[in-house]
């Protein structure tokens, strides 16, 4: 019943020691009971759960299970303290290409987007990119069907076929280069807390980013984040007003939840972000953030 929209294998990396998650609520502007862990937060019930032929079923979650596999094993190495050489490597790189796709296209704040643009997506752009039966998607003809009458296959299409179609899963040279694997250095402990929320993907340019040309940020865990800058100007270390930037730009863009590993920290950035930029900054900063990229 409890279908993620935010995977385990992604939150166990931002616990406490105790295996905790705190949970700041923007709706009700508090922090949930100390008692959440991943299995208990990003969910919604029977979110993957669709009719197919009158028959309600949850294989869709099932489905998902199969792709978090190989990527439940590259989060397990980098809550470990995988290392730059170990991550940015091709299949490191596919992997997380292969996680941004799949998240972008699973998080609640699209809904009410994702099934219009599904019904006018014009499938012959993409070619051979994904075929059936040896056949161009866009040249299938129940495809096109099932998209304009089934609101199910609309809902599986967005899940496995998106993610594939809209962005470049190709592994390019110039990869190798744009992106860096940031640790935290054990002097700055107090700074081991990076937060993610219900929209844990920051682009400066979402349009560019199904290219991946747009500068971007994911934090991996509470002591690691992912950067890609198309300029390279991101091979140097941050100093700490980078998290602090990070932490309120990860607030700003959460749609319900913010979480992280300390309460304290948590809401002292909120506090923070409300008096330095308001409701009406925060597009300066977010400007701030990307140029140290």
């Amino acid at each position: 019943m409890k279908h993620h929209y935010v995977p385990q294998l992604y939150l166990r990396g931002f616990t406490a020691d105790n295996g905790r998650l705190q949970v700041y609520d923007k709706k009700h502007n508090n922090f949930k009971k100390d008692k959440e862990t991943p299995k208990t937060v990003l969910f919604e019930k029977h979110r993957n759960t669709i009719e197919v032929n009158g028959v309600r079923t949850d294989k869709l979650e099932k489905l998902y299970s199969s792709i978090e596999t190989p990527l439940g094993q590259l989060f397990d190495k980098i809550r470990k303290g995988i290392s730059q050489e170990e991550l940015i490597t091709e299949n490191g790189i596919y992997l997380l290409k292969i996680f941004v796709a799949t998240q972008f296209w699973r998080m609640p704040l699209l809904d009410f987007f994702a099934d219009d643009y599904i019904r006018k997506l014009d499938l012959s752009q993409f070619g051979d990119r994904i075929t059936v039966n040896n056949e161009p998607i866009g040249q299938v003809q129940e495809i096109t069907q099932l998209i304009e009458s089934s609101k199910g296959f609309r809902h599986s299409f967005r899940s496995f076929y998106l993610p594939l179609l809209t962005f470049d899963l190709r592994v390019h040279k110039s990869d190798f280069d744009c992106w860096r694997l940031h640790t935290v250095s054990p002097e700055f402990g107090c700074w081991d807390n990076f937060l993610t929320g219900d929209n844990p993907l920051i682009f400066e340019d979402v349009a560019e980013m199904f290219s991946f040309k747009s500068k971007f940020i994911l934090p991996l865990s509470k002591t690691q984040l992912v950067t890609y800058s198309p300029s390279r100007n991101n091979h140097g270390e941050f100093p700490p007003i980078f998290s602090t930037k990070l932490a309120m730009v990860m607030n700003s863009q959460s749609q319900k939840y913010l979480v992280g590993a300390n309460r304290e920290y948590m809401a002292k950035i909120i506090e923070l972000q409300e008096s330095m930029y308001g409701s009406e900054g925060l597009y300066n900063l977010r400007q701030e953030l990307f140029e140290y990229l």
